[in-house]
């Protein structure tokens, strides 16, 4: 694995975030087999049964969101030793009413 910036790790997270939704959306849809009936008499009849293993689904569900969650620990733990450049924190702009 390479190492990445803040910045790279902030987009890397963002994509990994659409990535999960778009694997729950995909697991949710479909995990179920569906049968309806339609028509005036109900005679007609659709059928959806799951195109993909929902087992190997939630695994890689469940892997992205780790992947998420330390991405997030890492940056925050990143973040919390990083200082500032060129930059001075100055109480007094707050300014003092007496």
């Amino acid at each position: 694995m390479a190492e990445i910036t803040i910045n790279e790790g902030l987009a890397w997270l963002k994509t990994l975030k659409k990535r999960h939704e778009e694997l729950l959306a995909l697991r949710n849809d479909n995990a179920h087999r569906e049968r309806r009936f339609y028509g005036a008499s109900a005679d007609k009849e659709i059928v959806k049964e799951p195109v993909y293993d929902v087992k190997v689904l939630d695994r890689i569900v469940t892997r992205v969101a780790r992947e998420i969650r330390l991405l997030e620990q890492a940056l925050k733990a990143t973040n919390a030793r990083t200082p500032i450049d060129a930059y001075q924190q100055d109480d007094a702009v707050l300014g003092e009413l007496s």
